[in-house]
């Protein structure tokens, strides 16, 4: 955020997302049951429950909201609060996917073998079991504050940013909003512009907790990666190309080698500046290991920085 001592600045932030994944025990289930393109039943649920090793299925759409604080304190130090909404949809998506696969001959990793538009989950991983085959209600996730620390001056050309950030556990466990458990993390960013281009690189570690209804390792650190490109089409408006590789938090699931493998998407944006108000607009893709990330999503940004005060 580019502001003076005491300035403020207020985001809203939208992200849809559409995951559709299973393992290979399932989808060899659903192609022997034979029924066409049906909903699971609680007679597949507990099918998918009892099956010897680990097993899991994940169909649903993801939304969410968050309002964002800033808050400068000094030239080189910017607090911010972020408070989410998360809700959950049945398969907006699903049919466009499902073309989009079809136009380009890929496969659709086994839409085709059950209903569109459900919110279904059922997994059976390390013991932690769950059978969901109704959509999930939505509300308010755990509250996040940060502290971001720039240096004044760039370094060789780089900027450089610094930053610590803490998710907290105000409301105790709730189904698929909180672990009922606070999460910490760190990132350093790397930015520098030259003419109308720009070049960020960021790495990160969070120490997360996880919780008793997730099939994640508990107290572990994820690593993440992050590469992005930026060029100025005009003065205020910027197209934004980025990468982005992160650890899965399920590593030791029993031959479900397709869960622990790392996470690669690429998103592909464009943001402008229109007087106090920022808006960006970026969709993003799964390119490898389509068995535990999301498919596609969409990311839709608008920040008020008050133009007096950048």
């Amino acid at each position: 955020m580019d502001a003076r001592q005491d300035s403020w600045a207020f985001e809203i932030l939208t992200a849809y997302q559409n995951t559709f994944v299973m393992s290979d025990n399932v989808r060899g289930y659903l192609e022997a049951r034979g029924v066409g393109r049906q909903a699971l039943s609680q007679e597949d649920a507990d099918a998918i429950l009892n099956m010897p090793g680990d097993a899991y299925y994940v169909d649903g759409e993801v939304g969410l909201i968050d309002v964002v604080f800033h808050k400068r304190l000094s030239s080189w130090w910017t607090s911010y609060l972020s408070i989410p909404y998360i809700g959950y949809g049945r398969g907006v998506l699903d049919s466009t996917i499902e073309s989009f696969h079809d136009a380009m001959g890929f496969s659709q990793q086994g839409r085709d073998l059950v209903a569109r538009n459900q919110f279904q989950m059922v997994y059976n991983i390390r013991g932690a079991r769950l059978s969901q085959l109704a959509q999930s209600r939505g509300g308010f996730g755990d509250p996040v504050l940060g502290l971001r620390y720039s240096l004044p001056e760039p370094r060789y050309g780089w900027d450089v940013v610094f930053e610590l950030a803490a998710k907290f556990a105000v409301d105790g466990e709730r189904f698929l909003l909180s672990t009922g458990r606070d999460d910490y993390g760190t990132q350093l960013t790397l930015q520098r512009t030259w003419g109308r281009h720009a070049l960020y690189l960021a790495g990160s570690a969070v120490y997360y907790a996880g919780g008793p209804e997730t099939p994640a390792d508990e107290h572990q650190i994820i690593p993440t990666a992050l590469f992005g490109y930026g060029f100025g089409i005009t003065p205020s408006t910027t197209t934004i190309l980025q990468a982005y590789a992160s650890r899965s938090t399920v590593q030791d699931a029993r031959d479900l080698e397709e869960l622990t493998e790392n996470k690669y998407q690429l998103s592909v944006g464009l943001q402008q500046r229109v007087g106090d108000v920022q808006w960006s607009l970026a969709v993003t893709e799964n390119i490898s290991n389509f068995g535990n990330t999301p498919d596609i999503g969409a990311q839709l940004g608008l920040a008020y920085i008050p133009i007096g005060r950048r």
